[in-house]
């Protein structure tokens, strides 16, 4: 039992010396990091359809021009969308 307490008592002086070495201290890496921007509500509102009321040619008609001038309003918001982000290519 005194020769383990021997053995750990040379062993933890032995890790005692004099001369200290200091770690080296690794060099700071800067990152970007991508900013996300809050889109506004007006611009990321649902493009609502029109429906056709009845199943007559008219109707149907009428709806579906509706739906032109509602899909052109989308594809608007849309690119101001695209263009909120950094490097947007313009299609």
């Amino acid at each position: 039992m005194t020769r383990l307490r021997l053995a750990v008592l040379v062993l933890v002086l032995a890790g005692c010396t004099e001369k200290t070495v200091k770690p080296t201290v690794p060099t700071m890496v800067r990152v970007q990091v991508p900013q996300y921007v809050p889109l506004p509500d007006a611009l990321t509102r649902p493009c609502p359809a029109v429906r056709a009321k009845g199943r007559t040619v008219e109707a149907v008609v009428s709806a579906y021009n509706t739906n032109v001038s509602t899909q052109t309003e989308c594809d608007k918001r849309m690119a101001r969308i695209r263009a909120l982000q950094p490097g947007a290519e313009q299609p």
